[in-house]
């Protein structure tokens, strides 16, 4: 596809966004709903895992009646992406909001037919070992959260997948039969989560922060095949004297015990963490990262970034700052989609301290 019809795609739906279009299609509609929209979303993206990408989502948008016109809409997405990987992806996320945002519930529904590559678990795992499987796996995830202080949020949160791996590649790592979960297996768990969000804009932020801590337990007694237990923090902070030159730097910590499966392990790569690694590239029980980003808006909708990331994941959580720390750089353009919301469409190459380059095509920054 040419690069001035990726862009119309995503162009024209986005501008849908700012003509709301009231749905009151009969009086008890009316009495529920202030307004609301239901916006159609082209979808087209390439990232190293996937390739080119394409399929359509529909946005649902919604206040309730006596919310303020300020307070953030109601999300209802349905969507379809088809790779040229052959991957399939139908999923609902989702995230509600009650009247005076007191209470908010997000999550996903979702099935997806994937093809992932494995490099087998570990912090130096070699690029020769790289291996693909399929998969097939309907899932949900839930998080019902509470105000309970400025900017805090606290809840609860149940993960469910059901992994049927579908094919292996014979003689490979998976074949072998030493790593938890190579058959597949459900994953079913529950636990603690908090939020802190103080951030001045959701999709483009210029100062604030954003957190979340989770507390997990994913067990036998939940319906699931695996034993295990995880504690994560994830932060993000923005920085900027003004808005057009922004630093984000995000932190993520990882620690697990337990039975866990290859498919929930902690790792580095993909378009959100540590971009210029392929998506899994290094795995274990125990993962940091340290990223960070500069943002500039050059002239108009246009704007660029440079980024760089440190990382490592370890089978022991005390061994974990003494491994082998892996790097990543980039740099990318930027075109402003949506100037209210400053929605970017994002262009990245990343490369990696072995001298891989990946580029990615999506919207949205990365944190």
């Amino acid at each position: 596809m040419r690069p001035i019809v990726l862009i119309a795609c995503i162009l024209l739906p986005l501008a849908a966004l700012h003509a709301q279009t009231p749905q009151t299609d009969s009086a008890h509609h009316e009495k529920l709903l202030r307004k609301s929209s239901f916006i159609p979303i082209p979808i087209v993206y390439y990232t190293p895992e996937t390739r080119w990408a394409g399929g359509i989502a529909a946005l649902y948008a919604f206040r309730t009646r006596g919310q303020a016109e300020e307070a953030r809409p109601s999300q209802i997405t349905l969507g379809f992406a088809y790779t040229q990987e052959q991957q399939l992806l139908l999923y609902l996320p989702f995230q509600l909001f009650s009247k005076d945002e007191t209470w908010q519930a997000n999550g996903e529904l979702g099935y997806y037919r994937y093809v992932y590559q494995f490099f087998g678990n570990g912090n130096e795992t070699r690029k020769e070992s790289e291996e693909s499987y399929d998969v097939n796996y309907p899932r949900l995830r839930l998080n019902l959260l509470r105000l309970v202080a400025p900017h805090h949020y606290l809840g609860l949160r149940y993960w469910w997948d059901d992994y049927r791996i579908t094919g292996i590649e014979q003689g490979g790592i998976l074949d072998l039969g030493g790593i938890t979960g190579s058959k597949g297996g459900v994953v079913s768990g529950t636990g603690l989560v908090w939020n802190f969000d103080s951030r001045d804009q959701i999709f483009y932020p210029t100062k604030g922060y954003w957190a979340e801590a989770e507390a997990f337990i994913n067990g036998k007694a939940l319906g699931s095949d695996f034993n295990f237990a995880r504690l994560s923090l994830d932060a993000v902070g923005y920085f900027s004297n003004n808005k057009k030159h922004v630093v984000a730097v995000n932190a993520w910590l990882v620690f697990t015990q337990g039975e866990v499966p290859f498919q929930q392990l902690a790792f580095i790569g993909g378009p959100k963490k540590m971009r210029g690694y392929f998506e899994g590239r290094h795995r274990d029980k125990n993962l940091w990262t340290l990223q960070a980003e500069y943002r500039a808006v050059l002239k108009g909708r246009f704007g660029a970034v440079v980024f760089g990331g440190a990382g490592a994941v370890s089978p022991d959580a005390e061994r974990l700052f003494r491994q082998k720390t892996h790097f990543t750089y980039g740099a990318g353009l930027r075109f402003m989609l949506s100037k209210k919301d400053h929605i970017n469409l994002r262009l990245d190459v990343a490369a990696n301290e072995d001298g891989e380059v990946l580029p990615y095509l999506t919207v949205r920054e990365a944190f």
